[in-house]
């Protein structure tokens, strides 16, 4: 079937964390769609593995090693990404999570977990869009997509920073979208539920999934199609938009 609403091809996308779990997901997917990529991650290893398969689709990819808290990086990243392939047309904002050390009641949170969690979790994704649509408005045109969580709406229990960062990327996205509208720049989000990457607790993971009216957890590929539908013409006229693609689990602390 040709949908060409949903082609990406000739569009270059960078991808923050694209090494692994959504990240990669994402990558693969608007790889498919016919965009050329660029994989912005600290780990190198994975960053390149991203790479191969992306290649293996048949387009073009790079990777670029990053810090997004590091605004002198991010800089570096974006004017890298032009250098080698003329525009910037995509940004998607995945970059975050949480560390061991940042799961505490919200009692114990220390300074350092709550900056460490507010810096990975919601400056990153200021830094990138602000250095990413200097190049965007002078462009006329581009795409910010910005990777939110459930847990922006409900209580943080075990990682309170993190739901708070997390808060703030809807807003954030929000406001961008009203200050980048006028250049032609679209900037929407996507709050993944539970979307379990790596190692995690077995017992919730089941509660979760028997919970789930779909009867399953999701998978980054869940994630990824909807940021291709955000990265592609036929959201042409969606902006400010938080689109929860949670599987109607209820929230669970």
């Amino acid at each position: 079937m040709n949908l060409p609403m949903f082609d990406l091809s000739g569009r270059t996308a960078i991808v923050t964390g694209g090494g692994r779990g959504i990240g990669k997901g994402i990558c693969l997917a608007l790889a498919q769609a016919g965009a050329n990529i660029v994989v912005a991650n600290r780990d190198t290893a994975t960053a390149a593995e991203t790479v191969r398969e992306v290649e293996a689709l048949g387009r073009k990819s790079i990777a670029i090693q990053t810090d997004v808290c590091q605004s002198t990086q991010v800089e570096n990243l974006v004017n890298k990404t032009v250098e080698v392939f003329g525009t910037l047309d995509i940004l998607v904002n995945n970059a975050g999570g949480t560390t061991r050390e940042m799961r505490v009641p919200p009692l114990q949170v220390t300074e350092q977990i709550w900056d460490d969690a507010i810096d990975l979790n919601l400056k990153s994704i200021f830094l990138c869009s602000q250095i990413a649509a200097k190049v965007m408005m002078q462009q006329k045109k581009g795409n910010i997509i910005n990777i939110s969580s459930w847990y922006a709406y409900m209580p943080s229990l075990v990682s309170m920073p993190y739901g708070a960062a997390k808060a703030g990327v809807n807003n954030l996205t929000q406001t961008m979208a009203h200050v980048l509208g006028p250049y032609n720049i679209r900037v929407n989000a996507v709050a993944p539920g539970a979307v379990p990457t790596g190692p995690g607790d077995p017992e919730m993971r089941e509660r979760r999934r028997k919970s789930c009216p779909l009867g399953r957890l999701g998978v980054p590929e869940d994630i990824a199609w909807a940021v291709v539908f955000f990265a592609s013409d036929a959201s042409s006229y969606v902006t400010g938009q938080v689109l929860s693609v949670d599987g109607a689990i209820p929230k669970i602390v």
